[in-house]
């Protein structure tokens, strides 16, 4: 793996698939996170602020538009060419070029009363006679700058939309592969547990939604250094888990892994099981909202990662962040989805 590689492994510049085989080298590899580790150092300042300018995209300051083409209207105003006016002299000598031009002379007197015949033959039109620049002209130039200042502008209008949604799409997909390593972290625990439940909420060791990692973190299922969140966000933005549902006996129980042997009515690939916090307009009352705007990524038991802009992605069109009765509680069955976000409690 060269440091090219690791270089844009750090910079989050990689496509998901190649950002997924590098991560799964540098597991394998402890030479090469070393490595990393090494170019992490050299490169930090020009990574902090890579990272500020990803996170918080600058957006153009209000009324930038009409400032922009005012001044390239005040530029061309200062600096377009001027119309001379001509000195007495050249007033002259233009009258006589026209009167020569009108009617050319048949002989010149020269100084000393000598006269000269000029021949028919070699009388010539004057060439026409301006006063000073064609005034026309700097109207043109003015036109043309400003015409070609409100093409830039546009052009640069498009540029910083299309900057602005592939750094969206960027940080998007950057949570997807965090979700997906989430996703590995909880299939080990599950495995380990002898139920093969995942980490269940509501317990003593783990009270709120937003402890979860905990167990996942102290049984090394998860990588050195990972923080269960949005990676890409300015501040640190966790991730909604699942709040487990209500048995018949009014027992709260966590997800279990799916089994293919298990009756129908059991836990299933399209669980969702966690994912980022809700949207404003998704969110069931007041707290932390998905980094991503308009947007959120949901992670299912099966390993899926989904994209949506609505919560009704559950079982049969549920609500993932309201349970039936429209709380934020444990689920009213197996099939109720809920995730709760920092503080919630089944």
């Amino acid at each position: 793996m060269s440091d090219e590689d690791l270089i844009d492994y750090l910079f989050d510049v990689l496509d998901p698939a190649d950002r997924s085989l590098v991560a799964a080298r540098l597991n394998a590899d402890p030479s090469a996170t070393a490595r990393l580790e090494r170019l992490r150092a050299t490169v930090a300042p020009v990574l902090t602020a890579a990272r500020t300018e990803r996170e918080d995209a600058p957006e153009p300051r209000p009324g930038l538009a009409l400032r922009t083409l005012a001044r390239v209207a005040q530029h061309v105003v200062e600096h377009e060419p001027r119309k001379s006016e001509p000195a007495p002299s050249d007033l002259a000598v233009a009258t006589f070029l026209r009167e020569f031009a009108s009617s050319p002379p048949t002989e010149i007197e020269f100084g000393s009363g000598t006269r000269a015949k000029v021949p028919a033959d070699r009388t010539r039109t004057a060439p026409p006679v301006t006063d000073g620049p064609d005034p026309q002209s700097g109207r043109r130039l003015r036109i043309d700058l400003i015409v070609a200042a409100g093409i830039a502008f546009l052009g640069f209008g498009l540029i910083s939309s299309g900057i602005v949604k592939a750094r969206q799409q960027q940080r998007v997909y950057a949570c997807q592969n965090n979700l997906r390593t989430l996703h590995n972290g909880l299939a080990g625990y599950a495995d380990s547990d002898p139920q093969g439940r995942y980490p269940q909420i509501g317990t003593a060791a783990h009270p709120t939604a937003d402890t979860f990692a905990t167990s996942l973190s102290d049984q090394g299922h998860l990588p050195a250094g990972y923080r269960p969140g949005c990676p890409a966000s300015a501040d640190y933005i966790a991730y909604a888990y699942t709040l487990g549902f209500r048995a018949p006996n009014d027992e709260i129980l966590g997800l279990r892994r799916p089994d293919a042997l298990a009756p129908a009515g059991e836990e299933h690939d399209l669980m969702p099981i966690s994912g980022d916090f809700p949207t404003a307009n998704a969110a069931p009352g007041a707290g932390p909202v998905s980094p991503h705007a308009g947007c959120m990524n949901v992670l299912f038991v099966g390993g899926n990662v989904r994209t949506t802009t609505s919560p009704f992605v559950g079982p049969g069109g549920d609500d993932i962040y309201r349970n039936l009765f429209g709380q934020v509680s444990a689920g009213a069955n197996r099939s109720d989805a809920v995730l709760g976000r920092p503080g919630d409690r089944p």
